[in-house]
């Protein structure tokens, strides 16, 4: 079943650009944001844009041959929340992942599992956590380039903490 899924994604896949991944609005999206987060709208659309690109990310991670770590760390916590906000627009979601990437991108929390799997062994784990994500931000530097790279692990991530995230939640 996992390798006719697979092979599904390859036939359907669409050859999408960042710039056509981007070019896509949602006023519905960005104005339920805005209801959840007393933040501007500036910064709810620059949101919704790196969540964009984001989505584009996890697209090229499904090249064929491609094995592109992609994993949401509290780094990026106002990006998944942004993330969860599309999602909940199913169609719109689901329509702008078909007609961008050809397929739907789906969101995969950690699970129970993943979690138990990780305190049997945290040094092994760790390891495993900054290897992956020194891959990914070698990817995102070379696919979206340093001004996003130091905008989701920096800026983001400094101005969009957990606590911060919950200051701002109304």
């Amino acid at each position: 079943m996992k390798n006719q899924t697979a092979l599904k994604k390859i036939i359907m896949r669409k050859h999408c650009t960042l710039e056509n991944a981007l070019n896509y609005k949602n006023e519905d999206v960005i104005f339920r944001f805005l209801k959840i987060y007393n933040i501007t709208e500036k910064e709810s659309l620059l949101l919704f844009e790196e969540t964009k690109k984001w989505l584009w990310l996890c697209y090229k991670a499904t090249e064929p041959g491609t094995k592109i770590p992609v994993l949401i760390d509290d780094s990026m916590l106002i990006i998944d929340e942004m993330w969860h906000n599309f999602i909940l627009f199913t169609n719109d979601y689901k329509n702008y992942c078909i007609d961008k990437f050809g397929f739907y991108i789906h969101h995969q929390p950690t699970t129970k599992k993943e979690s138990l799997l990780w305190k049997n062994d945290p040094e092994k784990n760790t390891n495993l956590y900054l290897k992956t994500i020194e891959t990914q931000y070698s990817i995102i530097f070379d696919l979206l380039g340093e001004e996003t790279l130091l905008l989701w692990y920096k800026d983001l991530a400094k101005n969009y903490s957990k606590e911060k995230i919950k200051e701002l939640t109304i």
